[in-house]
């Protein structure tokens, strides 16, 4: 029997992994992907701020200090800071070296795993995988969903459903004089969203776009608007997709079961970026296991503990992150042009 079972090898399962393996637990990681970092569909923004806090290891594309804002009129405005404000990083390799943390520091991984049932029990939890079409049984004190969004396993666990969510469509482009992130806002082609394109390696970036629906049909019209515009050579390319959610799970504990990362819904609703808050969080739910294996305390109202901290922690920006998302969703291109306008004659921005 391990002392924790970790669903989800992404980044808040892995660090929550590495952590309570470093205390001395004994903990496995299971996977339902045959290795860490296949097909993710993420820009690997990172802020400076949270690849120094929890030590991060990545490769590095570069390092990011401005960005363009575009209006729907064209005009854009840029934002400078002085030193890197966030590293543009291959996710592959974060996911990759975050496993290798946390199995250097003794935790167990297996991979090609899809949980397909989890049972708690009066003393213990055991998942039920597949793995290359046999069952295997694995039993620990306590478990840790850090599944991803879009997995089923929380709402079985009657911790609720996510009902609020975005889709994101992403393409690795050949691009042509970009050399700082570039950020659109045209209520046309991103609904109530936004789109980006972010250069990486030379000559190569991503272009993407968050949409309430067809992320296939929008990307595909983003991608002609950029090569019309000289930045990308081809819309010939390969999209991914992924579903990111805009709200919170209603409870993200049980007896013996924490949820952490975007399983939780622990992602910034203005950007959908989930990285920050799902390390974040994965820190707080080992703080609180590891005080609940002190006391050999895994109920619901011990475990509470970890959703009530969360919360408070991030409760003030996922409140102010809605009224934004929301306040922008009713706002025409007309109207964006206008307050953009109203910015440069403020002195606020200057746009060109």
């Amino acid at each position: 029997m391990y002392d924790v079972i970790v669903v989800g090898a992404g980044p808040s399962g892995s660090c929550a992994a590495s952590k309570l393996a470093q205390l001395g637990y004994r903990v496995i990681v299971l996977e339902q992907k045959g290795a860490v970092g296949e097909n993710v569909c993420c820009t690997g923004i990172i802020s400076a701020e949270c690849f120094n806090a929890f030590n991060l290891n990545a490769t590095i594309f570069r390092q990011a200090n401005s960005a363009k804002f575009f209006v729907p009129c064209g005009q854009f405005t840029r934002l400078y800071r002085e030193g890197p404000q966030a590293y543009i990083v291959d996710r592959a390799s974060l996911d990759r070296n975050l496993k290798e943390r946390a199995q250097a520091n003794g935790a167990d991984y297996f991979f090609s795993a899809p949980v397909i049932a989890i049972i708690p029990e009066s003393n213990y939890v055991s998942v039920k995988v597949e793995h290359h079409g046999k069952q295997r049984t694995f039993t620990a004190r306590v478990i840790i969903l850090a599944c991803g969004f879009g997995s089923k396993l929380p709402e079985k666990l009657g911790l609720g459903k996510i009902k609020s969510f975005v889709f994101g469509a992403q393409a690795e482009v050949e691009i042509k004089d970009v050399d700082e992130v570039e950020v659109y806002f045209d209520q046309k082609l991103f609904p109530g969203f936004f789109g980006w394109l972010v250069p990486t390696i030379a000559n190569k970036g991503l272009a993407g776009l968050l949409v309430p629906k067809v992320p296939d049909s929008h990307l595909r019209t983003f991608l002609r608007h950029l090569q019309a515009q000289g930045k990308i050579a081809s819309t010939e390319v390969n999209l991914k997709f992924g579903t990111i959610p805009l709200r919170t799970l209603p409870r993200t504990h049980d007896n013996r079961v924490v949820v952490v990362g975007d399983a939780a819904g622990q992602v910034k609703p203005t950007t959908g970026g989930g990285i920050y808050y799902g390390l974040l969080c994965a820190d707080i739910a080992t703080d609180i296991l590891h005080q609940a294996f002190s006391l050999a305390n895994f109920s619901t109202t011990k475990l509470s503990l970890y959703d009530k901290q969360w919360r408070a922690k991030l409760e003030h920006e996922l409140q102010a992150g809605y009224w934004v998302r929301r306040f922008y969703k009713r706002l025409s291109n007309r109207r964006i042009d206008y307050l953009f306008q109203l910015a440069k004659d403020s002195g606020i921005a200057k746009l060109v």
